[in-house]
Parts: C-alpha cells; structure tokens; sequence
C-alpha cells in the first residue's frame, strides 16, 4: 500500500504491496494477482499504473488500472507535491545518517573481531 513512513506528520508516500491474504483491504485498495507467480496482492489505489516488485517473487509488475479511474484522478496539486517532496527528501537525509552509524559501527565490530580472533590464535599457540 501507499504508506507514509514520515514520523514528522508529513506524507511521505512509500509504494509497499502486501499479500492479499494478510492485509487489511480496504474499498480503495486495488486487488490483483502477479502474473509471474500468481500471488494475489494489495496495494492502495495511488499505486494504479506504476510498475513494482511483487513482494512474493521479486519480478515487476504493472499496477492495474481499475475499470473507470483515469491517471488523472491521482494528480496532487502542486503544494501537496511540494510537501511530499520535501518530506522525502527529509527521510532520505535520514536514511543516509543511519547508513553512516551503521558502517561506523560495522567496522567497530570489525576491528573487535579481529582483536577477538588474535586472542584466540595467541592462545591456541600456546597449546
């Protein structure tokens, strides 16, 4: 579904699909199998004519467009495109923060492995 991950109070569209199945389908949601592996999937009604992984397979498939809705009907005005903008532009600056702390403490644990595994070689030569 078209979820918004934004913890600000500011949308920020995420395209997610959830198996049908599992979900909580609501009366916008477009239902519709994978025709690669035949998972039947949900995805809110914005995501109607993008291409997306299937979140069974992995392949892409194409978002029907439900009978009697136009692209046209998911157009935003410009301020809210503004604002969608802006808020993902504020989590991938988060994201790309938390990308850092992780390789800082990667190598962190890197380096207190190969301290670790010195130790036990050491010991292991004394034997």
């Amino acid at each position: 579904m078209l979820q918004s991950k934004s913890t600000d109070n500011t949308e920020s569209p995420a395209l997610e699909t959830q198996d049908a199945d599992s979900a909580d389908i609501r009366d916008t949601d477009i239902v519709f199998d994978c025709p690669h592996c035949g998972k039947s999937l949900v995805i809110d009604y914005r995501g109607a004519g993008l291409q997306i992984d299937c979140s069974s397979c992995g392949e892409r498939v194409l978002v029907p467009i439900p009978d009697g809705m136009q692209l046209t009907d998911l157009d935003l005005d410009a301020g809210e495109v503004l604002k969608q903008l802006f808020a993902t532009r504020r989590n991938f600056q988060k994201a790309e923060l938390q990308i850092q702390e992780l390789k800082t403490r990667l190598t962190q644990l890197q380096e207190t492995l190969g301290v670790m595994q010195n130790v036990i070689a050491e010991g292991l030569a004394k034997d």
